[in-house]
């Protein structure tokens, strides 16, 4: 059985297109998969996207870029500038490259988390909290944003004050997300939907992934009251997104 890096691992590279050990190579790898020239996730364009591992040697990490712009990122990355100059997360040339080339996007960075059923710390429902209906009056914004389930708080009123959604980025990978309305805040309710879409995860035999971004001190406070723990930094450009069509 996998552990639960090595299933990040083997994720990652399938994302970035390359293997799972050139996250660890001790080198920064540039590659051009022919799938980053088409949508990925839910229809969105994803042109570049730089995953480090935390647990990798210094100056390791795998920038996937789409192909028709890989000799041009090649000028902002080799060979006059070094790792540090372009990974994350301090790392600023990816951002200049991003900047010039991908006008419609914004390269933005991540801190990436993993949750472990052993170290799964549950936290009390300060409030109610059930799964989104289909016949709900909100499931249509949730559903052009995420494909799996959504757990919802919801106040005395019945509005709703927390959620946590979860994206299927995979056939093994669950991704969380949350929000908590400006009024609600302060009372655990992040905690407690997040609780029950990691728990979700873990019964579908899924590994629970969270991404936040690294200013967002309150979200880092969220996920490490839940158990979660380092993997690494990602920084991606988001350039567009193709919607389905409509039947």
């Amino acid at each position: 059985m996998l552990t639960a890096t090595e299933r990040l691992d083997n994720y990652w590279a399938a994302e970035l297109g390359c293997k799972p050990a050139d996250l660890y190579g001790g080198r920064m790898l540039v590659i051009a998969p022919r799938h980053r020239e088409g949508p990925r996730w839910m229809g969105w364009m994803v042109p570049l996207e730089c995953i480090v591992v935390s647990a990798a040697q210094g100056g390791s990490g795998v920038v996937s870029v789409a192909p028709s712009l890989a000799y041009t990122l090649t000028r902002y990355v080799t060979p006059h500038t070094t790792p540090r100059e372009c990974l994350p997360p301090d790392g600023r040339q990816l951002h200049y490259f991003a900047r010039a080339h991908l006008p419609t996007g914004q390269a933005k960075v991540h801190r990436v988390l993993f949750c472990v059923r052993d170290g799964f710390t549950p936290t009390p429902d300060p409030m109610p909290v059930d799964i989104l209906g289909d016949d709900d009056i909100h499931v249509a914004w949730y559903r052009m944003h995420f494909d799996g389930p959504v757990f919802t708080a919801r106040s005395e009123r019945g509005s709703i004050a927390a959620w946590a959604a979860i994206k299927c980025k995979s056939d093994d990978i669950w991704e969380m997300a949350v929000a908590t309305e400006p009024q609600y805040r302060g009372l655990g309710l992040a905690r407690s939907v997040i609780t029950h879409a990691t728990r979700a995860a873990f019964d579908a035999g899924k590994q629970p992934l969270y991404l936040h971004d690294i200013s967002n001190t309150a979200s880092a406070h969220v996920c490490a009251a839940n158990g979660y723990q380092p993997y690494g930094y990602e920084l991606t450009c988001e350039s567009g997104r193709i919607m389905p069509a409509r039947r």
